[in-house]
């Protein structure tokens, strides 16, 4: 945002920039059009060529710098995101001219003044309407259709409760594992499944490196161990393992259930062995959540 003063908000210095912008390209389109003007033959009286061509090359510097113009001023003052502004007032200027030019003309005499308070209004009202995170946020779908936009501003969608254990109707088997939260738990097929992640996750890490240092769960019914033949070798009473280039698949036989961790490359032997021989049934409460 732009730093008009300490004590402005966010929104007044937002409404504030924009009618700067408002109120400076009527002024300079003005400036540009007498310049153009001097390229241009024309006289200063009657009804030909002339005035024909001094109307055509002002409407035609006016249009052009509004709409080249008005987004990188926007943007340059901070006014984000800009074009949010930028495309939706020329219109709101146009509306509010044939609202409002009888009274304002009325009030003052000077045509390039009238324009001035019109653009003013226009780029400080539209700025006010399409302000992000504002409760009439819904505004802003009225002018952005005009000119073929979305609307900038949509309510993000409610995410899925997460759900109790208490609900799943499945016991949670879990190993004995201070340190880790966890997360994504869900049933599918029968199955209980989710993930156990570090509590104190390393803040530079990206998503897969978490995932590497994270266990994966299923919980199903017990179901027949790997058999002999199998790419799975046995370490351990009722334990297999098989590597795989994403980690390392264990599966545990129970009397009541048949669990498959996966452990990413990050995760610590230590740690690997301790949820591998640990798995119990565990209350809804064993694991803080995330």
């Amino acid at each position: 945002m732009t730093s008009f003063g300490n004590r402005s908000t966010p929104l007044a210095r937002r409404v504030t920039a924009a009618a700067l912008v408002g109120l400076a390209l009527p002024l300079l389109t003005w400036v540009i059009a007498q310049a153009g003007l001097a390229f241009v033959p024309y006289t200063t009286s009657g009804y030909g060529w002339g005035r024909f061509g001094e109307g055509m090359v002002l409407f035609a510097g006016t249009v052009l710098f509004l709409l080249m113009a008005s987004w990188p001023a926007l943007w340059m003052l901070r006014v984000r995101p800009a074009w949010h502004v930028a495309l939706p007032a020329p219109i709101a200027a146009v509306i509010l001219w044939l609202l409002l030019d009888g009274v304002i003309s009325r009030l003052i005499p000077n045509v390039l003044a009238v324009i001035c308070v019109i653009t003013t209004l226009a780029y400080g009202l539209t700025a006010l309407l399409t302000t992000p995170g504002q409760p009439w946020w819904w505004w802003q779908q009225v002018p952005l259709m005009a000119v073929g936009g979305p609307p900038p501003t949509a309510p993000a969608p409610a995410a899925a409760p997460r759900p109790r254990l208490s609900e799943l109707g499945i016991p949670l088997i879990a190993p004995h594992l201070p340190g880790y939260t966890i997360d994504h738990l869900a049933t599918r097929s029968g199955g209980l499944r989710y993930v156990l992640r570090p509590s104190a996750p390393d803040p530079a890490a990206d998503p897969a490196e978490r995932d590497a240092s994270a266990i994966a769960a299923i919980v199903r019914s017990r179901v027949e161990p790997p058999g002999e033949d199998s790419e799975y070798e046995r370490t351990g009473p009722r334990t297999w393992r098989r590597a795989t280039d994403t980690g390392t698949v264990y599966v545990i036989d129970r009397d009541d259930a048949t669990i498959t961790l996966r452990a990413g490359p990050r995760v610590p032997a230590e740690d690997v062995l301790q949820a591998t021989t640990t798995l119990a049934p565990r209350p809804p409460t064993h694991f803080p959540a995330p």
